[in-house]
């Protein structure tokens, strides 16, 4: 089976139960995540590293098949327009496997922040990523504050209330 068809099967089982497998995640509270770099739908490069000292960054995974991320996505749109004037970066990374399908949930959400293309999910294994949506929320040091699995947005907001103070 391959990851991609692995994860779905993850997602699905995952989402349900909301759980995750324990020490799945890369992405360690703490602990500096695995740096990448990684082009979005418009080309542009992202490299996460380049945020540490500067910004807090909420990294969420998600695919346009996952339910929950649908419902999430508007959430998400609403945090970066609400702290992405004081430093918040939100970056979107589709496991999507065509960019056409990445676009459609962030176009029917209207949201502006840089979505990775991740078709071969590279960037989700190094995470550990076993369910979406999957979000790690970095403080400005460039270390993970917080590992929300699933749409819990009470979850995300408290995450990104602490990173932003």
């Amino acid at each position: 089976m391959s990851y991609k068809n692995a994860l779905r099967l993850a997602a699905g089982l995952a989402l349900a139960a909301a759980m995750v497998v324990p020490g799945s995640a890369r992405a360690v509270k703490g602990q500096v995540p695995p740096d990448f770099t990684a082009a979005t739908l418009d080309g542009k490069k992202i490299t996460l590293s380049a945020f540490r000292g500067k910004n807090p960054v909420l990294l969420n995974f998600f695919a346009e098949f996952c339910g929950p991320c649908r419902r999430e996505f508007p959430h998400l749109k609403a945090l970066d327009e609400r702290f992405g004037p004081r430093g918040l970066r939100v970056i979107g990374v589709s496991l999507d496997d065509d960019r056409a399908t990445a676009a459609v949930i962030p176009t029917q959400a209207k949201a502006r922040f840089p979505i990775i293309f991740d078709p071969k999910a590279g960037i989700a294994e190094k995470y550990g990523v076993q369910a979406i949506p999957h979000t790690v929320v970095i403080d400005r040091t460039g270390k993970v504050s917080a590992v929300v699995i699933g749409a819990d947005l009470e979850a995300l907001d408290r995450a990104v209330d602490e990173v932003m103070k």
